[in-house]
């Protein structure tokens, strides 16, 4: 009996303990989030569904990710879309937990008992984070070059650096296949992985090298770039409902971005704290630092629910693609 309900308890618990930081990391009481909603701007819930888009973007692009590192390793399996959208927003809620990794973990877990290798998952989630990142920094430049934070020549220096790494592609990523490779035959790893997916999926040298081709890399960069572009549009309308002033799409997209990256210096739950906080330093440049205190405060509430939302529409698509199954059988 036990053994039939610890799942669901496991569940449950895992459930009560996302539900518990998320509500720690909103700075507002349930009446007056109420209060919000019902008296929010048309563009709040316009750039919300605007910010769900987007995250369905994000995902849409590691399943891409994933199905090509297969490729390139002549993998079997390759995932469905509705599935992999599935799988990430079903594990993105658990990076409300502390330590930053949780999301990933869960994604692991989902992708593995789909018949996914470990050594695809890690190529995969190292390349997203990488371009992630890239994308952001790209952002966060073009902010930083408004302000007048940096000159045009650093800008043409990091233009460079860029082009060398374009150039030499190849030879950069040959030597982290190598690296990864001789990573994935330590006898450490395979235990701890196997323990920790329970399954006998393990790494392989050839699937831990697994690299992209130059032309692959570049354009799911540009993917990112796009996908952060109608991040910045979203935020662009969130903040700019407020009627406190008006900021560029450039602008918004940088401040969101760059804020995102630094939040990946918290060691709190979606890097709380330290992404509001710059948040406020980059909007008050703009329109003033109460108007900024509130969009940090309602960004959190709004991303939140941009997740939400993207779970429901996961999950009535899945409904509805196992009702189309269930009449054609």
């Amino acid at each position: 009996m036990l053994r039939r309900w610890w799942p669901v308890l496991l569940k449950g618990l895992l459930v009560a303990v996302i539900l518990y930081f998320a509500k720690r990391s909103l700075a507002l009481e349930p009446a007056d989030l109420l209060t919000f909603l019902m008296d929010a701007d048309y563009r709040f819930y316009v750039s919300m569904v605007l910010f769900t888009v987007f995250l369905i973007l994000q995902a849409s692009i590691w399943v891409l990710i994933v199905n090509a590192v297969g490729a390139r390793t002549d993998s079997p399996t390759r995932l469905d879309l509705l599935l992999g959208l599935t799988m990430f927003i079903n594990s993105q809620f658990a990076k409300y937990i502390p330590g930053g990794f949780w999301n990933y973990a869960g994604r692991i877990v989902l992708a593995t008992r789909a018949g996914v290798s470990l050594g695809t998952q890690f190529a995969a989630i190292l390349y997203e984070n990488v371009l992630l990142v890239s994308a952001a920094l790209s952002y966060a430049l073009l902010l930083a070059f408004s302000l007048d934070v940096v000159s045009i020549p650093v800008c043409i220096f990091i233009v460079v650096i860029a082009g060398v790494a374009y150039r030499y592609y190849s030879r950069i990523t040959a030597w982290l296949g190598r690296v990864f490779a001789h990573i994935s035959r330590w006898k450490v790893l395979h235990r701890l992985l196997q323990r920790f997916t329970n399954s006998a999926y393990t790494l392989s040298s050839s699937s831990a090298g697994a690299i992209l081709s130059r032309n692959q890399f570049f354009s799911y960069f540009c993917c990112f770039l796009g996908s952060h572009f109608v991040m910045g549009i979203a935020f662009w309308m969130l903040s700019n409902s407020f009627g406190a002033g008006r900021i560029s799409v450039l602008y918004a997209a940088g401040t969101f971005a760059t804020s995102w990256l630094l939040g990946l210096l918290s060691p709190l739950p979606g890097g709380l704290g330290v992404r509001e906080g710059f948040l406020v330093y980059f909007l008050s440049h703009k329109l003033g630092a109460e108007a900024a205190l509130n969009i940090s405060i309602l960004a959190r509430i709004w991303n939140m629910m941009a997740e939400i939302t993207f779970w429901v529409v996961i999950q009535m698509a899945n409904r509805l693609v196992r009702k189309v199954r269930s009449y054609e059988s």
